[in-house]
């Protein structure tokens, strides 16, 4: 699997907020990372430019610096679910934009975000989740770690 680039993440100590620094033409553009609780193991991933001690998902930042911000978010992902493995996270995009863009980084990424991760998409209009289909368009997506064969093995005496 080939390593790709990524920001610097910095983070509290539940692992629940993680933020960096975007750099591109427009600038140096500070991101946040959150982790919030939607159900008991269902957590939402909010994702925005930092403004006045919050963020904003509605902003459109393109700083020219996608794939990078997006291997950064993934990351995450990993941190948060490496401490909180039993921890589902829900993906919600806030429009029909980004809806399209997740459909499509979940699509052409599939193969690789099964080695970590289960990945089920969600029609909110039927409220229902189906196994991941890379060919069919969903409003929203649902994360879970996979165990490793580490954790599943016992051992024998």
């Amino acid at each position: 699997m080939k390593k790709r680039k990524a920001y610097e993440l910095t983070y509290n100590e539940e692992l629940t907020v993680f933020r960096f620094t975007s750099e591109g033409p427009k600038g140096k553009i500070k991101k946040v990372i959150e982790f919030s609780p939607y159900e008991e193991t269902i957590w939402n991933l909010g994702f925005g430019d930092e403004k006045e001690g919050d963020w904003d998902d509605s902003i459109v930042s393109d700083n020219d610096d996608l794939r990078k911000v997006i291997q950064t978010v993934a990351n995450a992902a990993h941190h948060f679910t490496e401490k909180y493995p039993e921890r589902r996270i829900f993906i919600n995009p806030v429009d029909e934009r980004r809806k399209l863009l997740y459909n499509r980084l979940f699509k052409e990424k599939f193969e690789e975000i099964l080695l970590f991760f289960n990945l089920e998409g969600v029609d909110l209009s039927a409220f229902k989740i189906y196994q991941y289909e890379p060919s069919r368009i969903y409003d929203a997506f649902v994360l879970s770690r996979k165990k490793s064969i580490f954790e599943t093995q016992t051992s024998e005496k």
